[in-house]
């Protein structure tokens, strides 16, 4: 954490860098069908701050947009070196940025679930967590 509050991130290559708000508004494991795809595991890590939050440093990160299966526009960022998801930006005005590209992975603790339905069936859900509504 710097002086102002804000968390360095960065991709595994270190080409991209940015920084995004201490405190997010939330910290969830999702399992929707897109981010198992995307992060090739069960589940996502997302720390959701607002958009206008996230501060590129260093590097500009290659983007494309996809529909989510609730019929959002969903623009992910990721780097176009190391193939490293960075961010996801959200039509809603948040920033669903990847919790493991933070330097300091600790801060990621992780306060719901999300979609947890659609985890795989041998997935081991935390049911400390609450469940986010979808919608």
């Amino acid at each position: 954490m710097d002086e102002q509050g804000m968390l360095a991130a960065g991709c595994h290559c270190g080409a991209v860098r940015f920084r995004v708000p201490e405190v997010p508004q939330m910290q969830l494991l999702c399992f929707c069908s897109d981010c198992q795809l995307i992060s090739g595991s069960q589940n996502y890590a997302p720390y959701i701050v607002p958009l206008t939050t996230v501060q590129l440093l260093q590097g500009q990160p290659v983007a494309y947009s996809v529909r989510s299966d609730q019929g959002r526009r969903n623009t992910r960022h990721f780097c176009g070196r190391c193939g490293a998801r960075l961010w996801a930006e959200l039509e809603i005005g948040l920033a669903s940025v990847n919790g493991m590209c933070l330097d300091d992975r600790s801060h990621f603790t992780p306060d719901h679930n999300h979609r947890a339905h659609n985890a795989p069936a041998w997935c081991q859900i935390d049911s400390a967590l609450a469940e986010l509504p979808s919608g």
